[in-house]
C-alpha cells in the first residue's frame, strides 16, 4: 500500500512539473524554485499522513497559479517585477564592483563562471550579463570571437538537422511521418545496407539531404 502511494505522488509529481513547462527545470525562474519547493512539500505530505485528496487539490491550486503566474511574466511589467532585468558585470574588459554587489555575486564566483565558459582573462570580454534566469551570457570583444566559416569565405554543405528515425532497435514512427517518409521507405534502406532494424543503435536522416546515417551495435 505505502509502495503504491509513493509510486503515485511520484508520478503526479512528475506530471505536474510537465504540466508547468520546461523552463520550470532548464530555466528556473523566481515563481518556478517557489512553486518547485511548495510542491515537493505538499506531494510528500501523504507518505506521512493518509489523506491525499486534500494534497491533490493543492497541487492542483498550485499548477493553476504558476501557470497564471507565467501568462503574467509575458506582459513587460510583470515580467520586470516576478524575474527582475538583466545586470550588466562585466563592460568592456572592466568589472562594475557595484552591479556585482547589487547582484550578491563575488569576484570569485564570477571568476569562477568566466573560466567553465573559457574565458580566463576578463580582458577578452566584452559584456558579461547576468539574465532573470540566473545565468550569466558572456559577449567576448569582437577580435576575440570565435571564427567561422562566414569569417573564411568558406562554403558547406549543410545537411540540416538530424532526425532520429531508429533508436535502440525501434522506429520513430513521428519523425518519419514529419520526414514525409514511410516505415516501408525506412526498411528499403536498411535491406540495401544490409542492416537489420534490431541491430540498428541508432539511425538519423539529414533533414535537408535526405541521406540515412546508421550505427549499429
Amino acid at each position: 500500500m505505502l509502495f503504491i502511494k509513493i509510486l503515485s505522488l511520484y508520478l503526479i509529481t512528475i506530471a505536474i512539473m510537465r504540466l508547468m513547462g520546461k523552463s520550470t527545470i532548464v530555466q528556473m525562474t523566481p515563481y518556478d524554485l517557489v512553486a518547485i519547493i511548495i510542491i515537493g512539500t505538499v506531494a510528500s505530505e501523504p507518505l506521512i499522513s493518509t489523506e491525499i485528496k486534500p494534497t491533490l487539490q493543492v497541487l492542483g491550486i498550485l499548477v493553476v497559479l504558476h501557470i497564471i503566474f507565467a501568462k503574467l511574466t509575458l506582459n513587460q511589467i510583470f515580467n520586470r517585477f516576478f524575474l527582475g532585468k538583466p545586470t550588466i558585470l562585466i563592460k568592456r574588459g572592466k568589472i562594475l564592483e557595484d552591479q556585482l554587489e547589487k547582484a550578491r555575486i563575488s569576484v570569485a564566483q564570477l571568476l569562477s563562471i568566466l573560466r567553465s565558459r573559457g574565458y580566463p582573462k576578463i580582458s577578452d570580454i566584452d559584456y558579461a550579463v547576468l539574465e532573470p534566469i540566473g545565468e550569466i551570457s558572456v559577449i567576448p570583444k569582437s577580435e576575440n570571437t570565435p571564427v567561422t566559416v562566414q569569417h573564411l569565405n568558406l562554403d558547406i554543405d549543410d545537411d540540416g538537422m538530424p532526425i532520429s528515425v531508429v533508436i535502440d532497435g525501434k522506429i520513430q514512427h513521428n519523425n518519419l511521418k514529419e520526414q514525409k517518409k514511410s516505415k516501408q521507405w525506412l526498411l528499403e534502406k536498411l535491406n540495401e545496407e544490409n542492416v537489420e532494424l534490431k541491430q540498428i543503435l541508432y539511425a538519423f536522416v539529414s533533414e535537408k539531404t535526405e541521406k540515412l546515417t546508421i550505427s549499429v551495435r
